[in-house]
């Protein structure tokens, strides 16, 4: 199963540069790779977070189908640009996909709509949830290898 998010903005930035000054502004532990055009990106995008090699994959997306598609959400028509974020189940996938959308967000006066929940989050509560997730994130592995130890447990 994989989650999704998107980044909604006003303008898109120019290079994984500006994206990278915003994620390390935020004292986020992400690296991305090589300066690559935006507008290039497309598909898993790896990253190092914490130096562990991970990533996430990263589009672009029209505003209009988002939305089309979650048609109870209203976004402001001053948002003309999207970018997705998709992961599955690994936590570091997570956590670097949580720390890029809001470094993104915060680079181009976005916000960050949860397709979850249905929330739309500005980039400072995006910035905060990614922090609060990162800081959970010891507490969620270890309750994960406990549980699958306990798969291995015999009767």
């Amino acid at each position: 199963m994989s989650m999704e998010m998107y980044v909604l903005s006003p303008r898109r930035l120019a290079s994984m540069d500006k994206w990278q000054e915003s994620a390390e502004d935020l004292l986020f532990p992400i690296k991305f790779p090589e300066p690559l055009p935006i507008d290039e990106m497309r598909g898993f995008l790896p990253v190092y977070w914490k130096n562990r090699k991970t990533g996430f994959e990263c589009d672009h997306w029209a505003v209009e189908d988002i939305q089309e598609t979650y048609k109870a959400v209203k976004i402001d028509q001053r948002f003309t640009s999207a970018i997705a974020f998709r992961w599955g189940a690994d936590f570091n996938e997570l956590v670097a996909a949580l720390q890029a959308a809001a470094a993104y967000a915060v680079a181009t006066d976005g916000i960050v709509f949860d397709c979850e929940t249905g929330e739309i989050y500005s980039a400072a509560r995006a910035v905060e949830i990614a922090r609060d997730t990162e800081a959970a994130l010891p507490q969620a592995e270890l309750a994960m290898q406990q549980a699958l130890n306990g798969f291995g447990a015999k009767s």
